[in-house]
């Protein structure tokens, strides 16, 4: 997750939090999150992707991040209101210790929940405030020992809403193989990101090219290539904002025939040119 430059000069100890916020907190999207992030919509709607799949975010719907993941903010509504923090990478040993290692799979996998209103109220009260409240005593010396530990209970806290009332139980063991091979699909095409050729991701699956889009269809609404495009196009906006590497040199790296065949590529799924978007991300 990369802060915006305003909340990174105000973050310490890897961590920021804030009660209300009207945005999300990213300087670019989409971009590459490099730290854990959880996010609670208090008010209003956001449509937003993570690795590809698109949410709806709603009021009580919340959240989580984790490094590596890919993160795109589209459209939001005008009274669109979260409550967010986010912490390093390097802390998320220390926040994430003991939990199940299924658990945090879970998570990566089911990025967004639905919480009963009063559950996220719930949160709010015990878990943002209480943190926000350590966070803003500049002047306690056990300061980060205590975020740590309050961080550590708020996924315990969601370890029990989530896990232990079985509502995402429930869910898995109502996936059906269609949404089994999507979720397979999503992991070849981020482990493959120089390959484009439906095909090959459905051989890995052992499957049909024509199966493959017919699932990918039924569960995105979108068929299989254009997700591989989608996801190429969305790599290539993040070197192209990221890295001064020229054209040529990218198109090397993401096995593109050539640099005239990467630029007609970008301007035909995104009616510019990749110096043009380059330029205008600067």
């Amino acid at each position: 997750m990369q802060l915006s430059s305003d909340e990174a000069k105000n973050s310490e100890n890897n961590f920021y939090i804030s009660l209300q916020c009207n945005d999300f907190p990213i300087d670019n999207s989409p971009c590459r999150a490099n730290a854990c992030f959880v996010c609670v919509c208090l008010r209003g709607y956001a449509d937003i992707e993570i690795d590809l799949r698109s949410y709806h975010f709603a009021q009580n719907d919340i959240i989580e991040v984790f490094p590596g993941q890919i993160l795109g903010f589209n459209v939001k509504s005008e009274d669109f209101t979260i409550a967010y923090f986010t912490f390093s990478n390097q802390m998320m040993d220390d926040v994430l210790y003991r939990l199940p290692a299924e658990f945090i799979g879970l998570l990566k996998e089911t990025v967004m929940y639905q919480l009963p209103e009063i559950e996220r109220k719930e949160i709010i009260a015990d878990s943002f405030i209480s943190i926000n409240k350590v966070f803003a005593d500049l002047s306690n010396i056990c300061r980060r020992e205590m975020i740590l530990n309050l961080l550590h209970n708020f996924y315990l806290n969601l370890y029990s809403k989530v896990v232990l009332n079985k509502k995402i139980n429930s869910n898995k063991r109502q996936r059906k193989r269609k949404k089994e091979l999507q979720d397979e699909f999503f992991r070849l095409i981020k482990e493959h990101t120089v390959i484009r050729e439906v095909s090959f991701f459905a051989e890995k699956l052992c499957i049909t090219p024509k199966y493959l889009s017919i699932v990918t269809k039924e569960t995105t609404g979108s068929s299989a290539k254009d997700l591989i495009d989608k996801f190429a196009i969305t790599e290539l906006k993040l070197r192209l904002k990221s890295t001064s590497t020229p054209l040529k040199g990218i198109a090397e790296q993401l096995n593109y025939p050539c640099e005239a065949y990467l630029c007609k590529y970008f301007k035909k799924h995104t009616g510019i040119t990749p110096s043009h978007y380059r330029s205008a991300s600067r």
